[in-house]
């Protein structure tokens, strides 16, 4: 019998979508009992320590805590850390592991097999993001008139902004991992250069980074009184509310980048070769 006369075997798709789930739930619980919650646990108690004491000590304004931890903080450190942390290591962390080899011999396309982990990161840096979210929240205006208000309904705001920032960071992060060893060190160097120093930068170039839209969503869609604005938009160097993109424009550009290299990650996945051994081999 040729290769031409064996028929190539069928798909069975519930019996497909069956794997993708439990893929889909390995990867959640992976992402839950590590080292790395632990860390970013600690890393997201500091600020929410810091909000109360300076509250406490110095009796720090609410505002000035809001735009300095929650406005500043969050998005240009913890969140982008967060998904470098879990989505850089999608594949990574599976050859390290020795367990790719049993991912590859599924009967599910490749492609899928990353885009259901990637999948599954991203629903676990969005959860960890919004519980840091709430928690900045709680500790900056808890026991004020504000709290429930002001202080929620803005935080199911940043909680939404903050999401789709996960979605271009996780993407971006996914392919990082996939084009380097060193994804961990090149992630960094990412955050600090590009989400950093280029997005404080007024020129057209900062509409490169996902921090530029953020600030635009917060500025378009937290209703900030006048004051706190202003502060805001002189601090980003946004003052020119009409020469920003639009909250749509905002949205689909954070959303068709980060689905493109998602794509081109998974691709890339499934074109790849990876030289590892199961545990037990020689």
């Amino acid at each position: 019998m040729t290769a031409s006369e064996v028929a190539p075997p069928r798909r069975v798709l519930h019996a497909e979508w069956s794997a993708l789930a439990a893929l889909f739930a390995l990867t959640v619980r992976q992402h839950t009992h590590g080292r790395r919650l632990l860390v970013l646990a600690l890393l997201y108690l500091i600020p929410c320590a810091l909000a109360v004491l300076l509250r406490g000590v110095s009796r720090a304004p609410a505002d000035a805590l809001e735009f300095a931890l929650v406005l500043t903080l969050l998005p240009h450190g913890l969140a982008p850390l967060t998904a470098l942390l879990y989505a850089a290591g999608v594949v990574s962390d599976e050859v390290e592991e020795q367990t790719l080899t049993y991912l590859l011999l599924r009967s599910v396309p490749r492609w899928e097999l990353y885009l259901t982990k990637l999948l599954a990161t991203l629903c676990v840096t969005v959860v960890l993001v919004s519980t840091a979210v709430l928690a900045l929240y709680a500790a900056i205006y808890a026991g004020t008139p504000e709290f429930w208000s002001v202080a929620l309904p803005r935080a199911g705001v940043v909680i939404g902004v903050m999401a789709l920032a996960q979605f271009g960071y996780c993407a971006l992060f996914g392919f990082l991992g996939l084009v380097t060893r060193r994804s961990l060190v090149g992630g960094i160097a990412y955050i600090v250069s590009v989400e950093g120093v280029l997005a404080n930068l007024d020129f057209v170039g900062r509409s490169l980074t996902v921090v530029y839209y953020v600030r635009t969503l917060a500025l378009r869609w937290l209703d900030l009184p006048a004051e706190q604005l202003r502060q805001c938009q002189e601090s980003w160097g946004m003052t020119e509310m009409e020469k920003l993109p639009s909250s749509g424009s905002c949205v689909l550009i954070v959303l068709g980048v980060g689905a493109v290299v998602a794509a081109v990650s998974a691709l890339r996945f499934a074109r790849s070769e990876f030289h590892v051994k199961t545990p037990g081999s020689d």
